[in-house]
């Protein structure tokens, strides 16, 4: 579990620097989909900027936090605490 949170974290914060230094796409996630599902060929989309389009590198350096906090919080397994 410990590395996993690890991992997660350190990922959310990667994602989070590249996304402030202008390194990710306008849309990320849709492009990341687009991998998948596939778009028409030779189609254009306007960009139009969101109101909440800084919140997204935020959210992802808060996790990150949160889960490199995780990764190093001493748990114990199978102790009662009474």
């Amino acid at each position: 579990m410990k590395w996993f949170s690890f991992g997660l974290g350190v990922l959310c914060i990667i994602y989070a620097g590249l996304y402030f230094l202008g390194l990710l796409p306008v849309d990320f996630w849709q492009s990341t989909i687009d991998l998948v599902i596939g778009r028409e060929p030779d189609a254009y989309y306007q960009i139009v900027p969101t109101e909440t389009a800084g919140y997204e590198g935020l959210l992802a350096l808060s996790l990150g936090v949160v889960f490199l906090a995780l990764s190093r919080w001493p748990l114990k397994r199978g102790q009662d605490n009474g």
